[in-house]
């Protein structure tokens, strides 16, 4: 059954205005309008960012005492461990704090946990390592917001911690040095969606300007904070953007060894997309955390090495390749689960005492994809307790949904699109009932319905060098910016579409009297008699192609709507 294509409508007035303003195509006004830029000044600013428009990093609550007590740290030599989260986040967030601190003190370490052993955050096991270690100041990156109990256990150990996060944080916060996380309801930060490595860049930042360190050292270290916003599926828009359209600029002219490392083994060429960075980086950086130990992870990150990189990355790889079979064989369990019930549950709560705890969320995004539903999968901890990966979809809020159910659980946290849970194996079934209460009351129609939403209708010839040169000033692309979708009808095909790969599909095209246009449909071979005998309309995304070195822009096709 086809999707219904909804093209997002726009008010012709402001579009118009801004025409006349930045004499550009109506297409990229119709595009800025739809992100809310409705004047030249906004869209020059959109369209060409400068890292002056960075905030200072000072508007953020505690980042005087974080200075302080960093500063304090490093001329005094004290011991200083750095504590970061498995995931991507997390360890780009270690990988960056070890990078910059290392020159300015040489006692530094850092503890990634064991996701199997220890769970997720801030643990006993870390804080009793730094008592050991003798470390008097810990560096928590990307989680620690909700850690109250285990930061007052490290204060009677005489260790200081300094909190770097990004995930909401509870009514009471715990009792750090310095909490740094825009998410706190007294902190004025003017950005609040950075990711938990780009509030650690902010604290880097403060640190340098305090210093008399030059910022121009400080943005070499962009490259770490793109990796990390684009696989933490933040907000790409305000800061997040900046920050990212630079980091891959660095990542792409200059790489540092470790990602240089990262781009041979994920056979990833420059220059690299956000895109690229998600799927060809994200899964190999997060593997050793899924099934072994994030802690190689870093040490990828930080090797300056190429062939020890080399030597990590491929050995990351192969952990890589193991987590894809657990998820495949996860996926085919779940949707089995699913399809058992009378009718599919409009929140799908699943839980498997052995499945692997590394790969929930990432099944739990295949059951999004599959069935068009807010997912929560669980699988039994160590302890004996169940821990859960939940994901979201079309706008849905899924934190707020499990914040009703708070009330069922051990402990919960994350944000509007993806969040994780504990809780007991007996209050499993409450709990699953519960969710679907709330999502049936809350959810709305359209963000179950399928449906493709379409940027703006254009014609084949309108696709010119000079028409991809303007888009790809929209970039870098993420949530709230995503890549432009486009829809045309009428198109006809040349004679020269093929089957290509196992259910591929190469297109020829042409709309009228266009010239010939070039495409790819993956999963789509299905449509290839129709497509020869009868006109049909394609919606896609633009990209660039580069085969045997020749650089042309290609349309990546979506999905096909055959003329009846």
């Amino acid at each position: 059954m086809n999707k219904r294509w909804s093209i997002i409508e726009v008010e012709d007035k402001v579009v118009n205005k801004l025409k006349r303003e930045l004499k550009i195509d109506t297409v990229f006004c119709r595009l800025l309008v739809q992100r809310g830029i409705t004047t030249g000044e906004e869209a020059n600013k959109f369209l060409n960012p400068t890292l002056d428009e960075l905030h200072d990093p000072f508007l953020m609550k505690d980042m005087d005492l974080a200075v302080e007590r960093l500063g304090k740290a490093i001329s005094d030599k004290e011991k200083i461990l750095i504590f970061g989260d498995y995931d991507v986040d997390g360890t780009t967030s270690t990988a960056m704090l070890h990078t910059f601190l290392k020159p300015l003190n040489k006692n530094i370490d850092y503890y990634i946990p064991n996701r199997y052993t220890e769970g997720y955050g801030l643990s006993t096991e870390a804080i009793e390592y730094a008592a050991k270690k003798g470390c008097t100041l810990m560096m928590v990156v990307d989680c620690g917001i909700k850690a109250n109990e285990l930061v007052a256990k490290a204060g009677k150990k005489g260790i200081d911690i300094i909190i770097c996060d990004h995930h909401l944080p509870d009514t009471e916060l715990p009792k750090a040095v310095a909490v740094l996380d825009p998410k706190r309801e007294d902190c004025e930060y003017p950005f609040k969606e950075l990711c938990g490595c780009g509030v650690t860049y902010k604290l880097i930042e403060g640190y340098a300007l305090r210093n008399d360190i030059p910022l121009e050292k400080v943005h070499e270290l962009l490259d770490y904070v793109a990796v990390a916003t684009a696989c933490d599926i933040v907000s790409m828009t305000g800061e997040n953007r900046v920050l990212t359209r630079f980091g891959l600029e660095k990542l792409n002219n200059n790489p540092r060894i470790s990602l240089e490392a990262l781009m041979e083994t994920s056979r990833r060429k420059a220059p690299l997309a956000v895109s690229d960075v998600v799927f060809g980086f994200g899964p190999i950086i997060n593997a050793p955390g899924r099934l072994a130990e994030g802690r190689e992870a870093v040490d990828l990150l930080i090797e300056t090495d190429k062939e020890k990189a080399l030597e990590i990355a491929a050995k990351l790889r192969e952990h890589n390749m193991e987590r894809k079979q657990l998820e495949r064989d996860m996926a085919e369990q779940a949707e089995r689960m699913v399809r058992m019930e009378p009718e599919i549950p409009m929140c799908l709560v699943l839980h498997r005492q052995e499945w692997s705890k590394g790969v929930l969320g990432i099944v739990a995004s295949r059951m999004v994809e599959r069935f068009n539903r807010p997912a929560l999968l669980l699988a039994e901890a160590a302890d004996g307790r169940y821990v859960g990966s939940a994901r979201s979809l079309g706008g849905f809020d899924i934190h707020q949904a499990i914040k009703g159910s708070a009330d069922l659980l051990d402990n919960f946290g994350g944000h509007k699109y993806a969040a994780g849970v504990t809780i007991t194996s007996d209050k499993i079934e409450a709990f699953r009932e519960k969710m679907n209460e709330i999502v049936k009351e809350t959810i709305k129609p359209d963000q179950i319905t399928p449906s493709t939403i379409i940027n703006s209708a254009l014609r084949l010839k309108d696709i010119t060098p000079e028409f991809w040169e303007t888009l790809c000033k929209f970039a870098p692309f993420g949530p709230q910016n995503m890549r432009p979708v486009f829809m045309t009808k009428t198109i006809r095909e040349t004679g020269f579409a093929k089957v290509v790969g196992e259910n591929h599909l190469s297109l020829s095209m042409r709309q009228g009297r266009s010239e010939t246009k070039y495409g790819i449909a993956f999963g789509q071979a299905k449509h290839i008699d129709k497509i020869r005998t009868k006109p049909f309309a394609a919606c896609y995304v633009l990209e660039e192609n580069n085969f045997a070195g020749k650089k042309t822009v290609r349309m990546n096709v979506k999905e096909i709507h055959v003329a009846k």
